[in-house]
């Protein structure tokens, strides 16, 4: 979501926000809580393209020179998710995926996905606006397929007990992929904004739009956004233009593995 011609400035902005964040990391079995900052420095080098960031040596047993103990999510999975609670309750049911089911209580989900206690006080309301975004995103959008059962004390819902495999037929889970992809960004509109942020003028814009399958222009777009993670890219407006009339396509791109 960064504009072209502010991309330094925005990200500054960005990795200030990000060594103002801090990480709290739960270590049950010692009965204690540890509370770091995400980044304690970022080293921007002028005229080279890229940016250097260093992490708080308390977190390399967590996030660096991971050797075990973690769980590999397609990264390109995770991108199409808006809601990052679904990010997160992905991540908590891969681990479980050989098994097929976990249980995880309401409170694990919450302090898991960072909710606060004064936030969705209401199951109804985790329910609605967490849960079910979460399972409608992962349904949607990955090759998995979720649910869940309430697990509950007299009345009250006290956790979840969620089912997690692999879709049965894999041309259907192509074809619903194909499907959201092309719902995010179906319209004339939304496809000729999302070119603008590639630096691409209203009147290119328009004309690619005229000239190509606006289907075309979705998977190029995705695709590129991929690749570009993986890539450094110095014209991001010229290799979207050789997207579209190569007809790249996003699952092209999306073989790379991340770990969490």
């Amino acid at each position: 979501g960064l504009r072209v011609d502010g991309q330094y400035d925005e990200l500054q902005k960005i990795t200030e926000r990000l060594m103002k964040r801090v990480l709290k990391i739960r270590e049950l079995n010692k009965k204690r809580l540890i509370q770091v900052s995400w980044l304690s420095a970022a080293i921007y080098e002028e005229g080279r393209g890229y940016v250097s960031l260093r992490f708080d040596p308390a977190l390399k047993p967590y996030l660096l020179q991971l050797k075990s103990h973690f769980t590999k999510i397609n990264i390109a999975d995770t991108m199409k998710f808006k809601s990052i609670y679904a990010v997160r309750i992905f991540e908590l049911l891969l681990q479980y995926e050989p098994i097929g089911k976990r249980e995880i209580s309401i409170d694990e989900i919450r302090d898991c996905c960072g909710i606060k206690k004064d936030e969705y006080e209401l199951y109804a309301h985790l329910k609605s606006r967490v849960l079910n975004r979460a399972k409608t995103e992962i349904n949607a959008k990955t090759d998995y397929e979720v649910d869940y059962k309430e697990i509950k004390e007299s009345r009250k819902v006290v956790g979840l007990e969620w089912t997690i495999k692999h879709k049965t037929h894999f041309e259907k889970s192509q074809s619903e992929k194909a499907a959201i992809l092309e719902k995010e960004l179906r319209s004339t509109a939304a496809i000729i904004e999302h070119l603008l942020e590639f630096g691409f003028t209203r009147q290119a814009a328009n004309r690619l739009v005229k000239n190509h399958e606006e289907a075309n222009i979705v998977n190029a777009i995705k695709a590129v956004e991929i690749y570009m993670i993986k890539h450094a890219v110095k014209n991001a407006r010229a290799l979207v233009e050789t997207a579209i009339k190569e007809k790249w396509h996003p699952e092209k791109y999306a073989t790379k593995k991340k770990k969490a």
